[in-house]
């Protein structure tokens, strides 16, 4: 059953006017998917074993409720911080400088002039740093700060951060499919896909994949579908000009090469958003790095100080884990028989549970969003706007939170843009999910489903109860970045945000479905306003939430944060570094992210599935293989839509810099 089948409810509804005494039902039809076709207990399951990497997770009701997991926090708190704005220039902002709020002000139009600014501090200030006051030190950027404590007085890793800024705003226009927009490169544009067959095989051999072969990745996967070589060679097969898509391929290449030079792209933009920054970075590092709690000052030659602050350090790590490759998806390298390497090595680190509302959503008749039409990049019956599963958000707080108390990431609610923030914290009780009352007696929140329960006929088949749910959680908030001499628990800025659901039980009472609520119970009432007391219409439930693996810093598996092994030790801490850590730290800015990246001698396509679309929030770690871009073919004026991907420099401080400083700083 595709999602263009429709199913057809009826349900009653009882109108306020009633003609002759009597209420009339009233046909609904929506498509068949959750929430309206329950989904598979199995697909939930092993989602949640996946995101907390636990396999014996807790899945009954009343053992969850009788072992204390009805609420619980992290072992230690995530910190708070910024999500350090592109339009202010990321980490090389010498921030605290404007009186007006920090995210309200008018920087995202007036990004360039910051881009300006920037160069004539090169040519200012920071032209001869022996000649800087203490005073204006102390108030530079991280990133300047950091060049400087590798000696590094031509600003390698700050002028990069802002021409990657520059990029993103001048050259947003051309789609950041080429890097030079005067010569694109038909390897860069997918308009052609030459490299489709090499990538439907990496595809087809990835074990998290569900797919069976390399005709149905063409003609089903969203980066390949569209693409003209791919098209032609779907043409060539359906014709019985060829026996395989393997075979038709070549041909179909060279019949399209000529091709690529028609289409050019329908909209530009070069408007940089005021949420765009690296909230990827900061929300994983802070539940997994140790809280920077002092300044750590350096001597100079000059005789004076270089201090990081704790928001510098901060900045630091995010940039670092921004840029790192264990945003990308946590999957198993595998050997050429298909069987996961000896080594244990993986590809990232991330796992996730739930999708990005990346479309349009409709609204049921209780006030809830869901999906009308097919997943834009899978074709299949994805859910993305109803939020993640409830039962999948409800047995993996409790796992990861309340078991492991390990922090993760929550994308905080529906919709197109990415908001990461770190969890810290929950608190659930139970109402009855036929009256909307909650009762002390646990027992009186769970109600058989019979024809009470409104949403009976969308139960699983293994339900026999139903128990109502209304979640607090709490979540690391953003904050301004301030040069203060401390941090601490006490300054970091939370945010509680309450959802309601119900969870379906089987006879067992194991969680085995759900359903999500607006109100507690019922639907809007019609000609009443939504935002009284008893309509207002709750969407707090999350998009999506993700985490990176338990055993990210462990070299035997990840193998993405290992220090550099350096020529020179930095034995005296109170000093600058040997001057050879400043070559290695500016090589390691020169890295680039790509989908054919080579790492270790051999190719590793990067970040084709899930995470391409997580920098719809200014997330720049990862290449955009999940964007799509309008183009116009200038001989016919047709619009067409083709995946578009770029090759980004994707600097970073050097790791052994920045753990130094994050052990200095405890």
């Amino acid at each position: 059953m595709n999602l263009k089948q429709k199913k057809t409810i009826e349900l009653i509804i009882f109108s306020s006017l009633l003609i002759f005494g009597k209420a009339y039902a009233k046909k609904y039809t929506y498509p068949a998917i959750y929430p309206f076709v329950p989904m598979d207990k199995d697909i939930i399951y092993k989602d949640v074993a996946r995101v907390s990497e636990n396999s014996n997770f807790e899945k009954n009701f009343f053992n969850i409720v009788n072992n204390g997991y009805s609420k619980a926090k992290t072992k230690e708190k995530p910190w708070t911080s910024t999500y350090w704005p592109m339009s202010k220039g990321i980490i090389a902002d010498p921030y605290e400088k404007s009186k007006i709020d920090y995210y309200v002000d008018l920087d995202w139009v007036d990004w360039d002039s910051n881009y300006e600014k920037h160069k004539e501090r090169l040519k200012g200030p920071l032209k001869d740093i022996s000649k800087l006051t203490q005073a204006e030190l102390n108030k530079l950027a991280p990133s300047e700060k950091y060049d400087i404590l590798l000696g590094d007085t031509t600003f390698d890793l700050t002028r990069r951060v802002w021409d990657y800024i520059y990029r993103w705003g001048k050259k947003k226009e051309h789609g950041f499919m080429f890097d030079d927009p005067n010569n694109p490169s038909a390897e860069q544009i997918f308009v052609i896909n030459k490299d489709a067959i090499d990538r439907a095989k990496f595809i087809l051999n990835d074990p998290n994949q569900n797919w069976d072969s390399i005709e149905k990745i063409f003609r089903q996967h969203w980066g390949f579908k569209n693409s003209l070589a791919v098209k032609k060679s779907l043409e060539l097969l359906d014709n019985e000009d060829y026996d395989s898509i393997e075979n038709a391929f070549p041909d179909a290449l060279n019949s399209v090469l000529n091709l690529e030079s028609n289409y050019v792209l329908a909209k530009k933009n070069s408007r940089l958003a005021a949420w765009e920054g690296i909230c990827n970075g900061w929300s994983t590092a802070a539940g997994n790095i140790p809280r920077p709690r002092k300044p750590v000052s350096f001597d100079l030659p000059s005789g004076k100080k270089l201090t990081f602050y704790p928001e510098d350090i901060k900045g630091l790590v995010s940039m670092f884990w921004v840029n790192s490759l264990i945003q990308n998806n946590y999957a198993k390298k595998l050997d050429k028989n298909k069987k996961p390497l000896p080594s244990g090595e993986f590809f990232g680190g991330t796992i996730s549970a739930g999708a990005r509302c990346n479309m349009k959503a409709k609204t049921d008749i209780w006030g809830r969003k869901y999906d009308h039409k097919p997943d834009p990049f899978y074709g299949d019956r994805t859910p993305r706007c109803v939020g993640v599963h409830p039962a999948k958000w409800h047995l993996g707080v409790v796992d990861i939170i309340g078991r492991q108390q390990r922090s993760f990431i929550v994308e905080r609610k529906v919709g197109p843009a990415v908001d990461n923030h770190p969890m810290y914290s929950y608190k659930m009780k139970y109402f009855n999910p036929n009256t909307g009352r909650s009762k002390k007696n646990i027992n009186k929140n769970i109600e058989p489903i019979d024809d009470k329960d409104q949403f009976k006929q969308f139960r699983h088949k293994d339900a026999r109860y139903i128990v109502g749910v209304e979640m607090v959680m709490t979540y690391m908030d953003y904050v301004k970045p301030r040069r203060q001499q401390t941090d601490s628990e006490s300054k970091d800025e939370e945010v509680d945000k309450r959802m309601f659901y119900d969870l379906e039980l089987d006879q067992n009472y194991d969680i085995v479905g759900g359903q999500w609520r607006t109100l507690k119970v019922g639907a809007p009432r019609p000609g009443r306003r939504n935002n009284s007391r008893n309509q207002r219409l709750n969407h707090n439930q999350p998009d999506f939430f993700w985490n990176v693996t338990k055993d990210w810093n462990d070299p035997t598996k990840t193998n993405l944060f290992v220090e550099t092994k350096m020529k020179d030790k930095w034995t005296d801490l109170t000093k600058l570094p040997p001057a050879s850590w400043k070559n290695q730290a500016i090589g390691d800015n020169e890295a680039q992210h790509s989908p054919n990246n080579k790492i270790n001698g051999s190719h590793e396509f990067l970040n084709y599935m899930i995470w391409g679309l997580r920098d719809s929030h200014g997330n720049w770690v990862s290449t955009s293989i999940g964007t799509q871009c309008d183009m116009v073919n200038k001989k016919t004026g047709k619009i067409e839509k083709f995946p578009c991907n770029r090759v980004e420099n994707k600097p970073q401080p050097l790791l052994n810099v920045i753990n130094k400083l994050v052990d200095l700083s405890k």
